[in-house]
């Protein structure tokens, strides 16, 4: 009996450390289940352009430089593909939220490095020449998960088969192990049931990154 492997669409800011704890528990239910991750962006800077009350002005800054990161992932895919970009969006991931790097220009010249990429992917950061590309992806993401939700957004088969879009979920810290496969199970069965919109609980502690 063959196997039928599930592709999932993963939408992710690598700078949110929310998400990057749903990013390293799908990576560890790939080990588990029979699912296939399309890493994708999000945009932080995007998500809140039209925000009716500006944020505070230390934010807006850090903000404004979540660009550099989704810039830097794209530029990514269109040199060396789909395994690259996902290589550079955990090494961004990684540098930003467990190692607390906060000079994000610093973050993305060394995960250029290590993940043996071209100057080039770095120097994209910083030019606007990928923003349709991190537009257009951040936008497939809204269209499927709807405009009141953030990163992450995972996409995958509804009820009746058809793609639908989940916000989350939000977790800390990863889930690991049985726990991970538990929680997936749990999420297919929230995404297969017809009519189930939403599913939320109060934040009680910071999120921990590994």
């Amino acid at each position: 009996m063959s196997v039928v492997t599930t592709t999932i669409d993963f939408w992710i800011d690598p700078m949110s450390p929310w998400a990057w704890t749903t990013a390293r528990w799908l990576e560890e239910v790939q080990t588990m289940r029979d699912i296939k991750v399309s890493w994708r962006v999000m945009c932080l800077a995007i998500l809140h352009e039209n925000d009716e009350t500006p944020p505070p002005e230390q934010f807006q800054a850090w903000l404004k430089s979540t660009w550099l990161g989704a810039r830097a992932v794209e530029a990514a895919r269109a040199d060396s593909g789909d395994e690259a970009a996902r290589e550079l969006l955990f090494a961004i991931g990684r540098m930003s939220n467990v190692e607390r790097n906060r000079d994000l220009p610093a973050v993305i010249a060394a995960a250029v490095s290590e993940c043996g990429l071209p100057a080039g992917v770095n120097e994209a950061s910083t030019t606007t020449e990928f923003d349709a590309a991190v537009r257009a992806s951040h936008e497939a993401a809204m269209a499927l998960g709807g405009k009141d939700v953030g990163t992450p957004i995972l996409g995958m088969p509804g009820p009746d088969g058809a793609a639908v879009g989940l916000f989350g979920p939000v977790v800390s810290p990863t889930p690991r192990g049985d726990a991970a496969g538990r929680l997936w199970d749990g999420i297919v069965l929230l995404a297969q049931t017809p009519g189930f919109y939403e599913l939320k609980k109060e934040r009680t502690a910071k999120v921990w990154c590994d």
